[in-house]
């Protein structure tokens, strides 16, 4: 189970580290930022829920894969939301913080259904 969480784990560090390449130069940081952050809560749940030697390693193998690829594109999405309502910087950040936590609890919460 520590085996598929981990290489599940690297795994999203790989297409974060594609998702990243994507972005545009000025937004690269940002996604950093966001894939990092999202990294530390997902490992924080994890020491929270137990790990169990049944199937149910594979949903949370899979939520933490996929949120991890799709996390330095909540950089570019909020930049578009600053540009658009005018959001100074540090509010800014703070709205990309926000969002980083939105798509952990997207993640989790289907999880934490099945496995209740």
């Amino acid at each position: 189970m520590i085996f598929l969480l981990a290489l599940s784990g690297i795994t999203g560090i790989a297409g974060c580290a594609i998702t990243t390449a994507w972005l545009p130069a000025d937004l690269r940081w940002q996604g950093v930022q966001c894939a990092v952050f999202t990294l530390i809560i997902q490992g924080c749940i994890l020491k929270i829920i137990p790990l169990d030697r049944d199937g149910s390693g594979l949903l949370i193998a899979a939520g933490l894969m996929l949120s991890l690829w799709y996390a330095p594109l909540i950089a570019k999405e909020t930049r578009k939301l600053r540009v658009h309502f005018r959001i100074p910087s540090v509010p800014g950040y703070l709205l990309m913080y926000i969002l980083c936590l939105v798509l952990i609890g997207a993640s989790w919460f289907p999880i934490w259904m099945v496995l209740r």
